[in-house]
């Protein structure tokens, strides 16, 4: 049984365990489909009248010396710019990073010879799995403020992080994570746009091409990190397919095993015949430079 065949045979079962928070299925659900994306900024920042006009997933903007791929970007009706992010590791929450994203996004909104003053609104919006910031909250929200009074700076630039490690379920982003985390399509969401979405990519993954273009590199990464297990499970339901692999490991393992006592003995008696360096027998026998010389002290020590 390869790796296709367990590919095959788990591709539904590994959709079905996916959650918004998985880059891949993300990207199926909110790819081209600008009410998804619309509905989340509207829940995080509480603003019912934003209109998305426009969105793309993955956007790579370049900048002068390091570029960057947004997972979700967006401008609404009045030009305002977006760039969502979903992170389940803590590295990808860092600051600077936000810090970062909001600069690029700066630097592509204006035209050469455009006024300062015509720079749009940005919001970066860092979805987290974790309390990345540590301070117990649900939502962070960071505006640049005048220290000594308190005072808004409006520069336009803003950064919002949503964390999932702590949320209210009786309160609107509340309901939203609890949406982000659903891992059955069966479960209960609390947002339509969502739940229509999420039902269609799960329970039709066969029928559903684009779905499957954003899914199928999850699976292969999936399935090489659980292959072995997947393989047993399916052994040990097929007992007749089990002593077939059993007995062709078996001749494997055999002739592995005397392939290397041939190289290891090979090694040996050059090393002996003391006529080449380590590195002409390593390349000779086939071994690593470093056993060839772990065998040379043996002998060495063994005369």
């Amino acid at each position: 049984m390869n790796k296709q065949d367990v590919r095959k045979i788990k591709h539904y079962d590994i959709i079905q365990q996916m959650c918004l928070m998985d880059d891949e299925l993300m990207e199926a659900c909110f790819a081209g489909h600008n009410e998804c994306v619309e509905l989340v900024i509207r829940v995080i920042l509480g603003r019912d009248d934003l209109i998305v006009k426009k969105s793309e997933i993955q956007k790579t903007i370049k900048g002068m010396r390091r570029s960057v791929r947004l997972d979700i970007f967006a401008i609404d009706s009045e030009g305002r710019r977006y760039n969502i992010e979903f992170q389940r590791l803590d590295s990808g929450g860092n600051p600077k990073r936000a810090r970062y994203n909001a600069s690029i996004i700066d630097v592509s909104s204006l035209k050469p010879g455009q006024d300062f003053a015509e720079l749009p609104e940005v919001y970066v919006i860092f979805i987290t799995e974790h309390d990345v910031l540590g301070e117990g909250l649900p939502l962070y929200t960071i505006d640049r403020v005048v220290k000594e009074s308190g005072r808004d700076f409006s520069d336009g630039s803003h950064i919002v992080y949503v964390n999932c490690e702590h949320y209210d379920i009786d309160t609107p982003l509340g309901k939203l994570v609890h949406d982000f985390l659903c891992r059955n399509s069966k479960d209960e969401y609390y947002y339509d746009a969502l739940r229509e979405r999420i039902k269609y990519i799960k329970d039709e993954p066969e029928e559903v091409n684009e779905v499957s273009l954003f899914v199928e590199e999850y699976v292969k990464k999936y399935l090489h990190e659980h292959s072995e297990e997947y393989v047993k499970e399916y052994l040990y339901e097929h007992p007749e397919v089990y002593i077939k692999v059993s007995v062709a490991n078996a001749k494997k393992e055999a002739s592995e095993k005397a392939k290397k006592e041939q190289q290891k003995f090979t090694a040996e008696k050059m090393i002996e015949a003391g006529k080449l360096a380590m590195k002409e027998i390593a390349e000779y026998s086939g071994l690593s430079l470093s056993t060839v010389r772990r065998l040379a002290k043996k002998l060495e020590a063994s005369r």
